[in-house]
């Protein structure tokens, strides 16, 4: 089964001029402003290839983009039984924990998608630390994006992904999610994996990126987490076959600079990784896409 862990939902309609103008400086705009708005449509094509997946929207006023919670649950309504809900949390929103609680009784979402540098704050910031307390009690995975960003909000300081250590080490039955490998400190990354088996990371976007992804399956392997790396795309920034494509020549290339480095069964279990049984969430086996 293939489980994209990282995948989007979000409309034009949600962003301020702030974060459409920020998206712009990108590089390559064909990947970002050219796919603003997420339909069903849009979104199964994407999907295509794999079996379930995690959406969420994102909060994050400090840069302009603010997806309603409500908004999130219907679309993964939309998709159908094959995809999971996370709500997104602002921690500089007041009652942040009552729409947490709110989001996962009510509208049945269950793990939390927080950005430390897209909001504005830092994964100590006690704000944020009341999230990953309350999401602890109630027993959410969090996805958090703790690493480089397009926007200017925030501080690359708060921005890197050892600030979580302090966070697992609060929190340590708390599942973690590091998204897109903590580029462009996939080091970092992988040592926090390595002190707490409740720390997770995913390959999401780095498909972009192919120095950095090997560099960062390379860590990986070397520090014993690569069981530890989930599957996931950063849709509608890529497809789960543009995905798979992308990561299979880059390992493929990997050979020449990390000889043997991730076998063939790896790179299968890479992408085939069971995410909802490690994050222990209650998945059917009958809502699985065919």
């Amino acid at each position: 089964m293939i489980i994209d862990c990282h995948s989007h939902f979000w409309t034009s309609s949600f962003m301020e001029p702030q974060w459409i103008d920020q998206m712009a400086r990108i590089k390559d705009n064909s990947r970002t402003g050219a796919r603003l708005d997420v339909s069903v449509d849009k979104y199964l094509a994407g999907q295509a290839g794999a079996n379930a997946s995690i959406i969420f929207g994102m909060r994050a006023s400090a840069s302009g983009i603010m997806v309603p919670n409500d908004d999130v649950a219907k679309f993964v309504t939309d998709v159908g039984p094959s995809a999971v809900g996370f709500m997104s949390l602002d921690p500089r929103e007041a009652g942040a924990l009552e729409e947490m609680e709110r989001a996962a009784q009510d509208l049945q979402l269950r793990g939390i998608k927080l950005g430390s540098p897209y909001q504005g704050t830092s994964p100590l910031d006690p704000r944020m630390m009341r999230i990953f307390a309350h999401a602890s009690t109630l027993g959410l995975p969090i996805l958090i994006h703790q690493g480089a960003v397009f926007v200017t909000t925030g501080r690359l300081a708060d921005a890197n992904p050892i600030m979580i250590d302090d966070v697992a080490l609060a929190f340590p039955k708390l599942k973690i999610i590091i998204a897109h490998m903590g580029h462009p400190w996939v080091a970092e990354t992988t040592v926090v994996m390595r002190r707490h088996p409740n720390v997770f990371t995913d390959i999401s976007a780095l498909c972009h990126r192919p120095s950095i992804l090997m560099t960062a399956l390379a860590a990986a392997k070397e520090y014993g987490v690569l069981d530890r790396v989930l599957f996931g795309t950063d849709f509608p920034i890529a497809t789960v076959e543009g995905t798979i494509s992308a990561v299979t020549r880059i390992v493929k290339q990997m050979e020449l600079v990390y000889p043997g480095t991730i076998s063939p069964e790896e790179l299968h279990a890479l992408f085939h990784r069971p995410t909802f049984d490690l994050l222990e969430l209650d998945f059917p086996k009958e809502n699985y896409r065919v």
